[in-house]
């Protein structure tokens, strides 16, 4: 059963979260994202992260898609999710993404390419990602829009 408050507590902490951006603490006990990617889910504005993660609390060590990516930040090494920070190593290889994907398939946005038959596309676009995340964080402001 879907915890409406519960969901409120935890979207107002991660929005707060990101506005303060990352702790050292924070950063010093976040899982490690190597060889990473955000990947859209196709028909949705939900943006995750995907890639070889390290010290996830959860899930151990392993390929993983992350919650809702809510932040990101190439130069400072970080990236926030609804449920927490994470640590960014190398990021998947732009040229790989491309050659894992299927080309011929029309691009239904630009900005992403689509990431084989998984049902979500790379978002390789940063103007792009940043609207994907802000249309997040729009939600988590107010979910109960999320239903109109």
């Amino acid at each position: 059963m879907f915890d409406n408050e519960r969901f409120i507590s935890r979207a107002t902490a991660a929005l707060a979260a990101l506005e303060c951006g990352p702790k050292p603490e924070d950063l010093a006990q976040a899982p490690l994202a190597e060889l990473w990617i955000a990947l859209v889910k196709d028909g949705t504005d939900l943006p995750v992260l995907w890639g070889y993660v390290t010290g996830h609390p959860l899930l151990g060590d392993r390929f993983i898609r992350t919650s809702p990516l809510i932040g990101l930040s190439r130069e400072a090494g970080w990236a926030r999710t609804f449920s927490r920070w994470y640590r960014l190593g190398e990021p998947f290889p732009i040229w790989k993404a491309q050659l894992a994907t299927r080309l011929e398939d029309p691009i239904k946005e630009i900005g992403l390419l689509r990431w084989g038959s998984t049902g979500y596309g790379a978002i390789v676009d940063t103007a792009f990602l940043e609207a994907k995340m802000a249309n997040v964080i729009a939600l988590l402001k107010n979910p109960d829009a999320a239903g109109s």
